[in-house]
């Protein structure tokens, strides 16, 4: 469950980055994460598991996926 947690979660901030660079406001990133966050959690698995593999796809194909992944690995730990 928790490797789960941790894709969906990687997933979450790399649609709130994609959405973010048509021009949202930054200041509703919460909102857009917590409504991204309630599609993964709310629809059965099946389709979860589809919505994940599109999203691994076509993020990945976008770049988005891979930005999100090195702009966090960077983080400092303090």
């Amino acid at each position: 469950m928790n490797q789960d947690i941790l894709t969906l979660a990687a997933l979450v901030a790399a649609f709130v980055g994609v959405v973010k660079g048509y021009g949202v406001p930054a200041k509703h990133s919460s909102a857009i994460a917590i409504g991204v966050a309630a599609i993964f959690v709310l629809v059965p698995s099946t389709v979860r598991d589809t919505i994940i593999t599109i999203a691994v796809i076509g993020l990945t194909a976008s770049g988005a996926y891979s930005y999100v992944k090195t702009k966090d690995s960077g983080k400092d730990a303090s």
